[in-house]
């Protein structure tokens, strides 16, 4: 974020570009930096902070409430790189397009970090920057290990060697990154990541894997030893001893330097196949354990020293890489589900207008005309008709009434969200408490988004939760509305598995909410919405 110069020092994990699409940037780009270990801190266009994540605190001894809100020049940047900061800042704004950097950030106590950041902008739907996503990897420690290791060894050969190893893997570390910045699929990043892995770490062969089940699919090869064990598409079983293994049970990097005691079907592969050794490091997506990368030879002898600590960097691109094209399949499988449903529901309208309330005013109208023929030459009959009718026309109101019920609660517009819900807890077979609504009247959209959220996950406990008692609870936190639904039920849901709360959760993230389902098995259901009051 803090810039003093660009090239051969600016790589970092990068955030990845966004599409133009018609949603909050802010809050997609404040989800995003949730999913990444990187610092991750978004701007406005005058320099004032809107998101500062866990990693930003931790590098700076800053929190979150301290700084956002407040100009990034007040206490994070140092004065002599004020200028440049603006001056970048000034730039991406007027080209909408990214700016990498090197520079400073101060600390709370006034030290220094050196920052290889990314400055992406966000753009809004008229096609002009909304927020700048800044994501940096600090690299004050890279610096100082080599400084120290220079001072200490005090020969030039290996002051010359080490800078052109970290010179390939700052080469290495920004071919991946491009890609993830450039949004490439998955596989060709995987791919990517093994190929540097390996030139890096001097290795023959490195791979990234994705944990499946009992298993670890490969996800992406470079094997240029031809060493052949588990080709692209081959599953790893995670038994025994191996790093794969490891990494999996642990969530911590592993290695295995001899396999000659290792035991397991992985490990007996390896000794056939005559590799020597394995470095692994985990991957994390959104705190949870993805996958691995590793590492392995059969020519070089001994396992290159800090191989973990090697790897993680590249492991925390192929986080961001995973992180990414997750978020993009969400968005167009929630748009996919949005058209879907809006189409499933003028399917069912049409359906019931037609079977329902259409034929009630057609027999309807055919009483009255038959009505009007008799009227005169058999009055008893007229009245029977016109009789008919009226119970006809009833009927189709009744009709009618439920249709718009279902496409928007009358009782939501005529006595507000309170009463809307303590309808819905009326109706329900079973004890539910309201413990709360807001006092003041929300935005329209808040109020329905808020309405279904109950409604549904009432339902869902109705069906399938087995509960004896509900509480209802709908609050404001500041510029939220926090809704929360909790059973005594059996617990176990998963919303996966049903439409409903999809299409729930579909609603809320198009008003740049959120929903959270926690369910473990035995202890009843929370269902808890965050849903944003727009002034």
């Amino acid at each position: 974020m803090s810039i003093l110069s660009i090239g051969a020092g600016c790589e970092g994990t990068l955030v990845p570009p966004m599409s133009r699409v018609d949603i909050d940037p802010g809050a997609f780009a404040a989800a995003l930096s949730e999913t990444t270990q990187s610092l991750v801190c978004v701007l406005d266009g005058e320099g004032r902070i809107l998101s500062f994540n866990e990693a930003c605190e931790r590098a700076t001894g800053f929190a979150a409430d301290e700084v956002v809100g407040r100009d990034a020049r007040e206490f994070v940047i140092p004065p002599e790189e004020v200028e440049a900061f603006g001056d970048v800042l000034a730039s991406v704004w007027e080209s909408a397009r990214p700016s990498p950097q090197v520079g400073h950030w101060m600390t709370q106590t006034g030290d220094r970090r050196l920052i290889a950041w990314t400055n992406k902008p966000v753009l809004g739907t008229d096609g002009s920057p909304a927020y700048l996503v800044t994501s940096g990897l600090d690299i004050t420690e890279h610096e100082l290990a080599s400084a120290e290791l220079k001072a200490v060894e005090g020969n030039l050969e290996v002051k010359l060697a080490e800078v052109a190893r970290l010179a390939q893997e700052q080469t290495s570390l920004r071919r991946v990154a491009t890609l993830v910045a450039t949004e490439a699929e998955p596989e060709r990043v995987f791919e990517a990541v093994s190929e540097q892995c390996a030139r890096v770490l001097g290795t023959g062969s490195a791979a990234v894997f994705r944990f499946e089940g009992d298993g670890a699919v490969v996800v992406g090869r470079f094997d240029r030893e031809g060493i052949g064990a588990f080709p692209l598409g081959a599953t790893a079983p995670l038994d025994g001893g191996s790093a794969i293994a490891t990494v999996y049970r642990t969530g911590n990097p592993a290695r295995i330097d001899d396999y000659s005691e290792v035991v397991g079907e992985v490990a007996e592969i390896m000794r056939r196949t005559g590799a020597r050794f394995t470095i692994a490091a985990p991957i994390l997506v959104a705190g949870k354990i993805w996958g691995a990368v590793a590492v392995t030879s059969r020519t070089v002898e001994k396992s290159p020293g800090e191989g973990e600590t090697r790897l993680r960097d590249f492991s925390e691109l192929v986080s961001l890489a995973v992180a990414s094209a997750e978020a993009r399949a969400q968005l167009r499988a929630s748009r996919t589900r949005i058209v879907q449903a809006a189409d499933e529901d003028r399917r069912r309208l049409e359906r019931n207008l037609h079977d329902g309330a259409q034929q009630r005013l057609v027999s309807s109208r055919l009483a009255l005309r038959l009505a009007r023929e008799k009227l005169e030459s058999d009055s008893e009959l007229t009245a029977e008709l016109l009789e008919s009718a009226g119970t006809e026309l009833d009927g189709a109101l009744g009709e009618l009434r439920e249709l718009a019920r279902g496409i928007h609660p009358g009782i939501l517009t005529e006595g507000g969200l309170r009463a809307a819900i303590e309808a819905l807890a009326e109706r329900a077979p079973l004890p539910v408490l309201v413990a709360g609504t807001p006092a003041e009247a929300l935005p329209e959209p808040v109020e329905i988004a808020a309405y279904y959220v109950v409604a549904e996950a009432l339902a869902n406990v109705v069906k399938h939760a087995e509960a004896t008692s509900m509480t209802v609870s709908v609050s404001r936190d500041e510029d939220d509305v926090v809704v929360t639904v909790r059973d005594d039920g059996r617990g176990g849901a998963d919303p996966a598995r049903g439409s409903g709360l999809v299409a729930v959760r579909d609603r809320a993230e198009a008003l740049g909410g959120s929903l959270e389902v926690e369910s473990p098995p035995g202890e009843g259901t929370l269902v808890r919405a965050v849903l944003p009051v727009y002034r």
